[in-house]
């Protein structure tokens, strides 16, 4: 099983533009501009319906998404799949995080963070000024990304 930190690579700058430049949508088919969360400590964690690490986190993620809203923290999920399959997850476990339809292309931008090996899920910790802080490949714990945000305040 993976589940490992990584360090930040050199090509990380050009990754967290191209985040920047993205619109994807979310699970209510509204088109969201990743640009919003420019100037936030953002969390982007890239996982699939099919994958039952993903699945099992995320409750925890949205949690702390709630925890941590008023610091200016956004926690947001780049689903594998389709909208209509993100709208059903996202009911299903009644989560209120945003959730968003990237479908397999979105793969490509969880390698410009480092998961070279498709890795799901994989979380990736920005700093409000679009700086890649952490990477983790696998399951991340509530404990451990509560560090990673404290560390950030």
């Amino acid at each position: 099983m993976w589940n490992h930190a990584q360090a930040p690579r050199p090509a990380d700058a050009l990754a967290s533009r191209q985040l920047y430049g993205i619109t994807l949508e979310d699970a209510d088919g509204h088109a969201q501009s990743l640009s919003q969360w420019r100037g936030k400590i953002l969390v982007v964690n890239f996982w699939a319906t099919w994958c039952a690490p993903c699945v099992a986190e995320m409750p925890d993620l949205d949690k702390l998404q709630q925890e941590y809203s008023e610091r200016n923290v956004a926690i947001i999920g780049i689903g594998i799949e389709n909208r209509d399959r993100v709208r059903q997850f996202r009911d299903r476990l009644g989560l209120r995080m945003t959730l968003l339809a990237g479908g397999f292309d979105s793969l490509g931008l969880a390698r410009s963070f480092g998961d070279d090996q498709g890795v799901l899920p994989y979380t990736a910790l920005l700093s409000a000024d679009g700086r890649l802080l952490k990477a983790h490949a696998g399951a991340l714990g509530a404990g451990q990304l509560r560090q990673w945000l404290d560390a950030t305040q």
